[in-house]
């Protein structure tokens, strides 16, 4: 176990420019987190903060620590503490395969950013054995990322209910991923067992699970058109909402049109990220550029 004690009155809240700060600056580590999963955490953060939510953050599926570090820097309350659990070099335990973490190398990731200013503690083990008993019962925020078999999948969800705060909010990696039906499963088995939650987004292959009674609160924040467009979740992505094991479950897509016409999307996506082509001067080659686009 590894623990750093803060040192600092306060700490910088989680805001658009700091959330993709840190995804520059964590580009480098072995992954699968993407920018797209970085800004909905950070938006979900802002909603938490907006509503004085407060709690520890708990990750099980640490790998490289990619993820990891976003959640460090969520964290601005020195009370609030980060902890994860992955098997690292136990690997003889991970029988799905879904991931092989390294303790040493997380380590070094972790003291990049975070040196003697985060309260975090490194569980080495399998997230079956732990309980509410042993980690408590104080998360905010509880991102489950570890076995990917559906019996790994649904203990880490059931623990997950257990120990998060009753405004809390739960993330699913992998969830309707082909590849990984056992984490499907999990989820369809744990809604069914645990009738007071729901899916509430999915997008970025991740799924938002919350107790239904908070659902709008969350909902307030990721579906507003201004803070999605602060954290780069506007175009080209939409919303829908479709029901999902009766509940309404919103949903974070790519029009059709768009992404069969991936050169137009992503051009698009880079000009209205970059204002300095705004400049008028630019305005003729901008309008040769869509016309040459329309054609493709």
């Amino acid at each position: 176990m590894q623990e750093h004690k803060d040192t600092h009155e306060d700490k910088t809240e989680m805001k658009p420019e700091k959330a993709k700060e840190i995804v520059s600056k964590s580009k480098k580590i072995e992954g699968w987190f993407s920018t797209d999963a970085a800004m909905l955490f950070a938006l979900i953060d802002e909603a938490q903060k907006q509503y004085k939510i407060e709690g520890d953050v708990f990750e099980i599926g640490s790998h490289h620590g990619k993820s990891t570090v976003f959640l460090g820097a969520m964290i601005e309350n020195r009370e609030e503490n980060l902890i994860v659990c992955d098997l690292f070099n136990d690997q003889q335990l991970n029988f799905s395969r879904s991931g092989m973490g390294d303790l040493a190398i997380l380590k070094q990731n972790l003291s990049k950013f975070f040196n003697e200013n985060l309260s975090i503690s490194i569980l080495q083990r399998d997230s079956k054995t732990l309980s509410r008993e042993i980690i408590g019962d104080n998360f905010r925020f509880f991102h489950v990322d570890g076995g990917h078999n559906c019996d790994e999948a649904l203990s880490d969800l059931n623990l997950a209910a257990a120990c998060i705060i009753d405004n809390g909010v739960i993330i699913l990696d992998d969830p309707f991923k082909p590849e990984w039906p056992g984490v499907t499963e999990a989820l369809i088995r744990f809604l069914d067992g645990q009738r007071d939650y729901c899916a509430s987004v999915i997008g970025f292959n991740k799924l938002v699970i919350v107790k239904k009674e908070y659902r709008d609160l969350y909902l307030n924040t990721i579906k507003n058109p201004h803070k999605r467009q602060m954290y780069e979740l506007s175009f080209p992505w939409k919303i829908k909402e479709l029901p999902f094991n009766g509940c309404p479950l919103d949903i974070f897509y790519i029009p059709t049109h768009l992404t069969e016409n991936r050169l137009a999307s992503s051009t698009r996506k880079f000009y209205r990220r970059h204002h300095w082509l705004k400049n008028p001067i630019l305005r003729p080659i901008i309008a040769a550029t869509k016309a040459i686009i329309k054609q493709i």
